[in-house]
């Protein structure tokens, strides 16, 4: 899933740079840092980013930038918000660069389409729900991280399918061909991940998940 190196156009990669550094620049700027204040905090937080960096490590595909891993970045957000959940999926996109997986060239491609782009897309999710629909648990575990990551992946894969298909990398009929059709078999599994783990945390840490509050989730 990640875009190795020299196979897009370098005018797209600087312009990825620039997209990149802005959101991050914003994202440190908008951060609350009394959330890293506590050491307890900053373990769960690195942790979590080890976890990400371990899960995007793990690829599977034959074609170069038309693969699938787990992503985990849904959970990753309810876990830490947008801002701190930029900041870690940046982080951890580094880390895959520094662990030989992917390249130097496309760093800032790969952490916008695989990181910033679902974190955004699952906390747009979060908001909405929230703001909308009832506080219940089962709504925030199944809408928020059970179908959210869904949403998140898909919109990550197909940003990467637009991307191939609009610089011509590779042609849309060999992309619908040889890539989409094992689509199914990866959102599923990405989805019960993310729901799995968001209720593992309810259930034994609430207060890892910046975004799931007990009075207003479990007390009514």
């Amino acid at each position: 899933m990640h875009i190795p190196d020299n196979l897009l156009p370098p005018e797209l990669l600087a312009a990825a740079h620039i997209l990149w550094l802005l959101i991050l620049g914003v994202a440190v700027w908008r951060l609350r840092w009394a959330q890293l204040r506590a050491s307890r905090e900053q373990n769960v937080f690195l942790g979590a980013v080890v976890a990400l960096l371990l899960l995007w490590s793990l690829n599977a595909g034959v074609t170069p930038g038309l693969g699938f891993h787990f992503l985990g970045v849904t959970v990753f957000t309810l876990m830490f918000g947008w801002a701190l959940g930029i900041i870690g999926v940046s982080l951890a996109a580094v880390g895959v660069v520094l662990n030989g997986d992917s390249g130097l060239q496309a760093l800032s491609l790969n952490a916008l389409v695989l990181g910033v782009l679902p974190v955004s897309v699952s906390y747009g999710i979060y908001y909405l729900v929230d703001r909308y629909l009832p506080h219940h648990v089962f709504i925030y575990i199944f809408l928020c991280s059970f179908f959210g990551a869904i949403i998140a992946a898909s919109v990550a894969v197909f940003a990467i399918v637009g991307i191939m298909a609009g610089t011509n990398t590779y042609s849309l009929a060999r992309i619908a061909g040889e890539y989409l059709p094992f689509l199914p078999l990866y959102l599923l599994p990405e989805g019960m991940l993310n729901g799995i783990l968001t209720t593992a945390f309810i259930g034994v840490c609430p207060r890892w998940l910046k975004t799931f509050d007990d009075e207003s989730y479990l007390q009514r």
